[in-house]
């Protein structure tokens, strides 16, 4: 499955790359998702901001998402100083959180998870949280 091209705004993007560059991943998992992103986000179409589209997944944006092995509702992906599970606020960091950036709602996307490759089905963005 060939991934649809990743939408950002340059001003995500540049935070999204410095970050990783500073960023020492905790596990194989994420070292190689955060390298997928990394190689994503120089494909990716760069739009303004006022460009993007309502329902594309950016750092603050809330989710429902659902793969062969999870689903998960209303997840708010968030940086990593404020990530916190119990409260549904996931890094962007992570292996899940990479793999959503980016993408618009509806979009069926195959990425490298810890079980293994999968295809991730992005079912709804909520962008009203967005800072």
């Amino acid at each position: 499955m060939t991934n649809p091209k990743l939408i950002v705004s340059a001003k995500e993007r540049d935070m999204i790359v410095d970050w990783i560059t500073g960023f020492t991943a905790p596990d194989f998992s994420t070292k190689k998702s955060l390298e997928k992103l990394m190689e994503e986000l120089k494909q990716a179409d760069i739009r303004e901001e006022k460009d993007l589209p309502k329902d594309v997944v950016r750092v603050g944006s809330v989710v429902t998402f659902k793969s062969p092995s999870v689903r998960k509702e209303n997840l708010q992906l968030v940086m990593p100083k404020d990530a916190d599970l119990k409260a549904n606020k996931l890094s962007v960091f992570t292996v899940m959180g990479s793999a959503l950036i980016g993408y618009r709602a509806g979009t069926k996307f195959s990425w490298m998870l810890p079980k293994g490759e999968e295809t991730i089905h992005l079912e709804s963005v909520d962008n009203s949280k967005v800072p």
